[in-house]
């Protein structure tokens, strides 16, 4: 499979084609712990593009000790928009292994990383110039293709529509309720089971139809004093 990021030319994200086609060519000559570093760097100057697109303020709150980096503005993103789940996790895993590339000499990545790293930046750039440019490329995925052509909530020209107000934990927090009610329905429906109506009927005509035990003693004392009689 190639991988060619001509399609970044004449899109809204025309300023990161010199970067990927930098990074592609660092990948054809061996060259992958740059090609995964590079590629941190495109994250990068993408979130900032992002952030200016959405209206987002760079300056956004963050805790006490803690600095507004590659990881806190892609964990911000995930809140504010509601880009399929499948793409942040892209955001992620480029962060994780560009990390691990610059700060960790000790690791030595391999093709199959940096590979793994251009396929990620290719449907990252796919998902950004089909949401904002209106285009239909093609995703290397078939599950991410799946998850952004589908579901409508995520996937749709922005600067047309209105963004929605639903966040991303909102949607999980509605996965939890339907999984969380669901056993009750179950214990409900075995509770008033017809075979438990059916036992409860059987025992009570059992119990109207059999004798007690009084009544057969009775019985048989006056069959006895009837029997004496007769003698």
């Amino acid at each position: 499979m190639e991988v060619n990021f001509d399609f970044v030319k004449n899109s809204s994200f025309k300023e990161a084609f010199p970067t990927a086609e930098k990074i592609h060519k660092l990948y054809t000559i061996d060259d992958y712990r740059d090609v995964i570093s590079n590629s941190r760097l495109l994250l990068e100057s993408l979130i900032k593009k992002i952030f200016k697109l959405e209206n987002l303020s760079p300056y956004y709150t963050v805790h006490d000790g803690e600095h507004r980096n590659l990881r806190n503005n892609t964990h911000y993103l995930r809140n504010e928009l509601d880009y399929p789940l499948s793409i942040m996790d892209l955001f992620d895993e480029i962060r994780r292994m560009g990390n691990a590339a610059v700060h960790d000499n000790q690791i030595e990545p391999d093709q199959k990383q940096a590979w793994h790293c251009i396929c990620d930046l290719h449907d990252i750039l796919v998902f950004l110039i089909n949401s904002y440019d209106g285009q239909d490329l093609y995703y290397l995925r078939p599950d991410i293709a799946m998850e952004a052509q589908t579901d409508e909530d995520h996937y749709y020209v922005r600067q047309n529509k209105q963004p929605k107000t639903m966040k991303l934990h909102d949607h999980q927090n509605t996965k939890k309720k339907q999984s969380v009610s669901a056993p009750k329905k179950a214990k409900h429906v075995k509770h008033f089971s017809s075979k438990q109506h059916i036992e409860q009927t059987n025992s009570a005509s059992q119990t109207k139809t059999t004798p007690s035990t009084k009544d057969n003693w009775l019985r048989k004392i006056k069959e006895l004093f009837h029997h004496d009689q007769l003698c």
